[in-house]
């Protein structure tokens, strides 16, 4: 009977730790495992317009095998790898033509679009070395520069991308998208970089204006853009809507120390931050205060996006398990 009960005792164990994602929550939230991850290291997320695809970055090494897109679908709950061979793919955001941009994190890094993400077949795969895919569809855009791609965005207007290069002394780049033209912020305004292939020595040469690793981008509904700078734990906001380019603070609060992924919620005008930190955390800021959601001990939280009154996080480790998770709020947030 003892023995029984030991062994009912060590099962109920493995079965919590198995269960268990090491989350902290504020009092009232709840968490949902969707995706269970085999070193996939899930970064961005971007779901589709009609809402039924959950698109997921994954920051792995280029190889064969080694997943770089992943999409879920959200009406069978089934995931699939939808492309492999990037390497580092970790910037993600759907275009104004509906095609989708997956961003590569390292120095040599580019932009792959994919021109129709939604009827794209699984297990497609690029060969970086010959910079060839295996479907049309998808292709380099080398004329928006070789930089680390994390920080992607695009004007409300639908006439350029913004592109952050993620690097200690980083520059911000403008991609007009009809005239396929790269600028780069200077302290004059945009100027134009005549070799994209080696954009970032083209930046220096001009006089760019440099940032502490900004690592991702949210425009909002007025055009202005919001910048992640990790290296100085601020969220810096740009309007580029009026003559000359403007950049200013947005948020500087004590206890955010290295925000990265944003998302902001239209609805409440809350902003959504995760924080590359120990522990990593995600922050809800409601333009008053800000607010401890969620924390990992063990594990990076990336790629919150909002979908009504639902959040979407993943959690990236190089130990444990890694997870893509559904938030819901209590009946009053936080």
């Amino acid at each position: 009977m003892r023995m029984m009960l030991i062994l009912s005792l060590l099962l109920a164990m493995v079965a919590c730790t198995l269960n268990a994602s090491g989350l902290k929550l504020s009092p009232g939230w709840k968490a949902k495992s969707m995706i269970v991850w085999r070193q996939a290291h899930p970064d961005m997320m971007v779901m589709s317009a009609d809402r039924r695809w959950l698109y997921v970055s994954c920051e792995t090494e280029a190889h064969p095998r080694a997943p770089s897109l992943a999409v879920y679908d959200m009406s069978s709950g089934r995931n699939h790898v939808l492309l492999t061979g990037l390497h580092r793919a970790d910037g993600l955001k759907l275009a104004p033509d509906g095609s989708l941009w997956v961003g590569e994190e390292f120095g040599q890094g580019l932009i792959w679009r994919i021109a129709q993400p939604d009827r794209l077949p699984y297990e497609q795969f690029i060969d970086r070395r010959a910079m060839e895919s295996s479907h049309p569809s998808i292709a380099p855009l080398p004329l928006a520069g070789t930089f680390a791609h994390e920080g992607i965005s695009f004007s409300s207007d639908g006439r350029y991308a913004y592109l952050a290069d993620e690097f200690e002394e980083g520059a911000l780049y403008r991609f007009a998208l009809a005239q396929r033209e790269l600028d780069v912020l200077t302290e004059e305004g945009w100027a134009r970089i005549e070799f994209p292939d080696d954009a970032r020595l083209n930046a220096r040469r001009l006089g760019a204006r440099t940032f502490n690793r900004i690592e991702d981008m949210e425009t909002l509904p007025d055009g202005r853009i919001l910048m992640s700078e990790t290296g100085t734990g601020r969220i810096l906001v740009l309007d580029d809507r009026g003559p000359s380019p403007f950049i200013g603070t947005y948020l500087e609060q004590a206890g955010l120390q290295h925000p990265d992924n944003l998302a902001w919620d239209e609805e409440r005008r809350w902003l959504w931050i995760t924080d590359d930190s120990d522990p990593s955390l995600l922050w809800l800021w409601d333009g008053r205060h800000l607010s401890e959601i969620a924390r990992h001990e063990h594990a990076e939280i990336t790629g919150v996006i909002v979908d009504g009154d639902k959040l979407y996080i993943n959690l990236q480790s190089s130990s444990g398990p890694e997870l893509t998770l559904q938030l819901t709020p209590p009946a009053t947030v936080p």
